[in-house]
């Protein structure tokens, strides 16, 4: 390894590298210079001339005070002979854009479509087996009639609203988690991860206070007496394990940004192998141990596995950490303190500046989703059953796009910590493009066969007879749905949140909800009036979003 030269103590601008020297004065100098660096025979004069006049040497000497040279308080010494040092860095040399001024070689296609699959499967699951919990509580309710699956729909209605806010608030979190590791600096993710945690938890304990009112706002929109009454008691039910929930989000945002998907998908799925057991035992009472309780007791089944998924998926983050704390998770407990008191620090007003739009944006679409259940539920019983039947489905489905959504996040973050437009957009479009195509057979299952997909989520034949033409209708526009939730992931791992806010609001409340009301209640198309108005929000959003990324992903990349 050839020798290097130890940065002098110099002030500002002449800092640079020790030169060897000796007591011989200019001509040792001369001599020593040209041994060094042959081809610079030419400037020896001015070189020497400098660096006599500003006195430059190797570094702090003794009884300089705050490790200040003599050459630093402008007195020049006589050069001392020093061996060369090899520069010992204190903490990893990034990689980012920070490194070096020529950007990286973009990454080919086919790496990003094979990175992308690799990503976003896991993360497919992971998502769906979120979604399954609820899937599961529906299953299991509806097999007590419609009435229970209407107490359902409704209760967890504006719980989910809350609690998709939040989640989107949060999802700054795996965008700067991200962003760190593309750009070398993975020892920063503990803190994102630290900050998100405190977040999520104040959060989730701030929705779920909102349950308490829970009956009289279901009153308040129109709901009958006996769907208010039923509805709080689910609404309750949730609130206890949204904190669990959202704590485990950010969990499962961390596994997945630093490279471990599979494990988030694994802690999902386990959790979800013990709720039909514990489904059966509280909403139906299997084994006659406790009285059956309905809906609330399916919903408090998954909210006890919810706390108990936090809790898995942050021991996989910190027994791992004690053999090489990669990112940055093994702390003091009192800077786990100052965290929480200081809520995330300056990471945490990245989070809530980045998380604010986000959220914002989740809300107001998952808001036009509760407002169309309420109008379902002012129609009637067997109308919100349909609808929350047709419903479970497309999100069954949508959780493909929010796995590649997601992928699309990770991989677009990580392009911009290094630095490379090329790979935005090729980490954008080609996780659009294979989630949209991935939404196509299940648009076809829709259309051939709805009886048959409507049967996997309920047996009640009136409430299948009103949901199957609805599910046929939906089944032509899954692939906007996707590309609207792929290209979302995409804009936010670039750090474009404002945008897509303002599409989401034009999109849903000025377009979705008031077509839902028409064509639903007005023309008296019921369920599929419902989905009609939906879709057309769907079209709409993917038709501006698309576009937008196109647009913006050329740009140079700007690290958060």
């Amino acid at each position: 390894m050839p020798p290097r030269f130890r940065t002098a103590a110099l002030p500002g601008p002449l800092r640079g590298p020790t030169l060897p020297h000796g007591e011989g004065g200019e001509p040792r100098l001369r001599t020593s210079i040209l041994a060094a660096f042959p081809r610079l025979h030419p400037l020896l004069p001015t070189i020497c001339a400098i660096a006599s006049r500003i006195g430059y040497r190797a570094g702090p000497q003794p009884g300089d005070p705050a490790g200040r040279s003599a050459g630093s308080r402008g007195r020049p010494e006589p050069f001392r002979h020093e061996p060369p040092m090899t520069l010992a860095p204190s903490r990893p040399l990034a990689t980012g854009p920070a490194a070096s001024a020529a950007p990286p070689a973009p990454q080919p296609l086919s790496v990003h479509v094979r990175e992308t699959v690799a990503l976003a499967l896991p993360l497919i699951a992971a998502r769906t087996g979120l979604i399954l919990m609820l899937t599961i509580d529906t299953v299991m309710t509806g097999r007590l009639g419609g009435e229970e699956l209407a107490f359902l729909a409704v209760g967890i209605s504006p719980q989910i609203t809350l609690m998709l806010v939040a989640i989107g608030a949060l999802q700054a979190t795996v965008v700067l988690t991200a962003q760190a590791i593309g750009a070398g600096e993975s020892w920063r993710a503990g803190a994102v991860l630290r900050a998100g945690l405190v977040h999520a938890a104040l959060l989730g304990v701030i929705a779920g206070l909102a349950s308490i009112w829970a009956e009289e706002m279901f009153l308040g929109i129109g709901q009958s007496p006996s769907i208010a009454l039923g509805a709080a008691e689910v609404s309750h039910a949730f609130a206890f394990g949204l904190p669990g929930l959202l704590m485990y989000i950010v969990a499962s945002f961390f596994l997945e940004a630093s490279g471990r998907p599979r494990t988030s998908m694994v802690i999902i799925f386990a959790a979800n192998l013990v709720n039909v057991p514990l489904n059966g035992l509280l909403a139906l009472g299997w084994g006659g141990l406790v009285a059956p309780m309905g809906a609330d007791g399916a919903v408090l089944a998954s909210s006890i596995l919810r706390w108990g998924a936090f809790l898995a998926a942050f021991a996989c983050i910190l027994l791992p950490a004690r053999g090489a704390d990669q990112f940055g998770v093994l702390v003091p407990v009192a800077e786990w303190m100052r965290s929480a008191a200081s809520l995330g620090g300056e990471v945490g007003r990245r989070i809530r500046r980045l998380g604010l739009p986000m959220g914002i944006a989740q809300g107001i679409e998952s808001s036009a989703f509760t407002t169309v259940v309420f109008i379902a539920g002012s129609v009637g019983a067997a109308v919100a059953a349909a609808h929350q039947t047709t419903m479970t489905l497309v999100v069954l489905v949508y959780m493909c796009a929010i796995g590649f959504g997601g992928a699309a996040a990770i991989r677009v973050g990580r392009a911009v910590g290094r630095g490379s437009a090329p790979d935005v957009r090729r980490a954008g479009l080609s996780a659009v493009a294979l989630g949209s195509l991935i939404a196509l057979p299940a648009g076809v299952l829709f259309l051939a066969v709805p009886e048959a997909m409507v049967r996997l989520v309920t047996d009640d034949a009136e409430v299948a007879a009103i949901a199957a033409p609805a599910l046929r209708l939906v089944g032509l526009f899954l692939a906007f749905d996707a590309a609207n939730g792929i290209t979302t992931g995409a804009l936010r791992g670039m750090g474009e949140v404002w945008i897509p806010m303002f599409t989401q609001c034009a999109s849903f409340w000025l377009v979705a909800v008031p077509l839902a009301w028409w064509f639903g209640v007005s023309l008296g198309w019921g369920p599929v009036g419902l989905i009609a108005g939906i879709c057309a929000g769907m079209v709409a959003s993917a038709g501006t979003l698309v576009p937008r990324f196109w647009f913006v992903s050329p740009r140079p990349p700007k690290r958060l």
